[in-house]
């Protein structure tokens, strides 16, 4: 067990540093009854991560993906996800090459509307971000590929998945800690005009790593 999650912790950083979650806890603890909708947001996005998680780790032992001695189309399969990342690492250079060095980031319409957002609104929200971000579902595929390398049982496999979400959703969580202290709300107003500053920077590194571990690890299984 201490072997797979060793493997599986470099993924946690996908879910760590992900800008768009935690600008939309942000948004929410700035809105009124902020720390309520926060909370909610963060409590479906847990248990959403850790419920894909464990859903792709069950799908590759139903497929028989676990264990040392994986199939070869375990490891094509990660060439190609690293392949389709980096190509998206390349088209957003090369879209932020044809942007305006003038132009301000905009911020995302969905990210203005939290203020407004209903309790079903704020639940999706959480959801979506997890299976429609790139970042955030290449954490978890990654993850799960990770943990199917030793084949443990599934209390296991959940204990473990559980853990790698508590770890990968710190990036989401500290943001409601820094509402809890004294100079929160000015600390929160830096760190949200930050992260939408800075979010494609981010996108585009993030996406980058995960395509090179996609990629080391499709190799070393094709090598092998």
């Amino acid at each position: 067990m201490g072997k797979a999650f060793a493997d599986m912790l470099p993924y946690t950083l996908g879910l760590i540093v992900s800008p768009f979650p935690v600008v939309a806890v942000i948004a929410l603890l700035i809105s009124a009854n902020g720390r309520a909708k926060a909370l909610l947001f963060e409590v479906t996005w847990l248990l959403m991560s850790w419920v894909v998680l464990v859903v792709l780790i069950l799908l590759l032992g139903a497929i028989g993906a676990t264990g040392h001695a994986k199939p070869v189309w375990v490891a094509w399969l990660a060439l190609i996800i690293g392949i389709l990342l980096l190509a998206m690492v390349v088209a957003g250079i090369r879209r932020a090459a044809r942007r305006k060095e003038s132009k301000a980031p905009e911020v995302p319409r969905w990210i203005a509307a939290m203020d407004t957002m209903t309790i079903p609104k704020i639940v999706g929200v959480a959801a979506l971000l997890i299976v429609a971000n790139p970042v955030n579902l290449a954490s978890l595929a990654g993850g799960a590929i990770a943990a199917a390398h030793e084949p443990l049982p599934l209390g296991r496999q959940i204990v473990l998945a559980a853990v790698f979400v508590v770890i990968g959703s710190i990036g989401v969580l500290a943001p409601y800690a820094t509402a809890l202290t004294s100079s929160g709300g000015q600390r929160l107003q830096r760190m949200r005009g930050w992260l939408i500053r800075h979010n494609g920077a981010l996108t585009l590194l993030l996406i980058l790593v995960f395509a090179l571990l996609f990629l080391a690890k499709g190799l070393r299984g094709l090598l092998a």
